[in-house]
């Protein structure tokens, strides 16, 4: 049975420490967890960890685990090149899995890219301040040590609700900022998640949070998904704030997706077209597809309308709440002059994805792999990402359909089908 991670960020917002300590709150084993972390010392020159240890702690009369990392650094930036470069140390020097691996490069190549944006700096010429430091690494490193020794980076579905911000202002190396700061306003753009301001007047969201929150491309509720929890962590921040528990909690469980098949309610939009080129058809197919999450097809049918002219029949399922962007996309592209639109109820059998190492030649790629299941839950279709396939053909010289063959084979030998 799939696990369901729901990260609760909605009342006191998300920093690394914070998931860090709700992880561990959760069962993660903190020896492991700190020994990682004093593995890594020695990576950043010029630092001296004085102080590594979590602790029970309390927040306006909740309980919660709490993470003291007191440090002593005089190197006060690197540059984005060499702090990637250190990350990737790291994560060698600590034994990581390869999963593991790449959510700590991710995450850090997640901070990087706003960084590049907001100081409109190349990479190779970008320097960190506040990111550069140890405890930057040590929020990821142990994050990823965590997530690696309580399995939640296999076979997991992460959630989040929309993140509180916080308000007020900030001091940080280039002055004073509102909140929330660039960075992370850059994050939630590029992840799409929403975010509220408040409750409290002060940073609730950090960078690191926020990319730790990237790394693991959660679901956007408003309401707990259906699942059992079986383990709470209650992740607790360094502010204190008067009537807001500063605390990050964190619910894993199983999903529970088998009681009943699912179904939502999709809008479907269709136009006939018969004055468009193949080739403009095709580019505005491609638009539509990458437009936005929420279009789940998009179909180009063939047909004969009246005085035997022929047609296309576009057809976009999509989300109630992006039919607007679509409409006003296909009036300005194809210049028809009406879309029909019809409100269906759908069933659907749950579809997930997992990442799945594997081995090619001796070289090691991480591959997206599509699993679905019926009601009962036994998986009626295994299917790896294209795109992933074309990259490793590309990288071997292997034809397309020989690559195909190949992963399809690993993935049998893998045994998804008892998952």
């Amino acid at each position: 049975m799939r696990k369901i991670v729901v990260i609760d960020p909605q009342v006191a917002g998300i920093s690394g420490d914070m998931f860090l300590s709700a992880l561990v709150d959760c069962g993660a084993n903190k020896n492991k967890i700190i020994n990682n972390i004093k593995t890594i010392e020695k990576l950043f020159s010029d630092t001296i960890i004085r102080k590594i240890e979590f602790i029970n702690s309390e927040s306006n009369g909740i309980r919660a685990t709490k993470f003291l990392f007191d440090i002593e650094e005089k190197l006060l930036e690197r540059s984005a090149s060499e702090m990637l470069r250190i990350l990737a140390n790291c994560c060698e020097v600590t034994n990581l899995s390869e999963l593991a691996k790449k959510f700590v490069v991710e995450t850090m190549k997640t901070i990087i890219r706003v960084e590049s944006r907001i100081h409109n700096k190349e990479v190779k010429d970008l320097h960190l301040h506040e990111s550069s430091s140890i405890d930057t690494a040590a929020d990821i490193i142990g994050s990823a040590t965590a997530l690696d020794d309580l399995d939640l980076l296999y076979e997991t579905t992460f959630y989040s609700t929309k993140v509180a911000v916080g308000g007020g202002t900030t001091q940080f190396s280039h002055g004073t900022i509102p909140n929330p700061t660039n960075a992370v306003l850059e994050i939630f753009r590029i992840l799409e998640l929403p975010i509220a301001g408040g409750p409290a007047h002060s940073e609730m969201t950090t960078p690191t949070g926020a990319a730790i929150l990237a790394g693991l491309n959660p679901k956007i509720i408003s309401t707990y998904p259906e699942f059992i929890p079986h383990k709470i962590g209650y992740g607790a921040g360094a502010k204190k704030f008067e009537g807001i528990p500063n605390i990050l909690r964190i619910s894993i469980g199983k999903s529970n997706i088998y009681a009943s098949i699912q179904s939502d309610t999709v809008s479907v939009l269709e136009t006939n077209i018969d004055d468009m080129a193949g080739e403009m058809m095709g580019d505005l197919v491609e638009k539509l597809s990458k437009l936005d999450a929420g279009v789940k097809d998009v179909t180009l049918v063939s047909g004969i309308t009246k005085k035997n002219r022929p047609v296309h029949v576009l057809k976009v399922i999509c989300s109630e709440d992006i039919e607007k962007r679509i409409i006003e996309l296909i009036f300005n592209e194809t210049g028809t002059l009406g879309i029909r639109k019809t409100i269906n109820e759908r069933y659907k059998l749950e579809r997930f994805s997992v990442l799945l190492p594997i081995t090619i030649q001796n070289q090691e790629y991480v591959i997206s792999v599509k699993i679905s299941k019926d009601q009962q839950g036994k998986i009626i279709n295994i299917k790896p990402e294209f795109d992933n396939i074309r990259e490793i053909a590309n990288k071997l010289g292997f034809p397309l359909k020989k690559t195909m063959e190949t992963v399809n084979n690993l993935i049998f030998q893998r045994n998804l089908y008892d998952i």
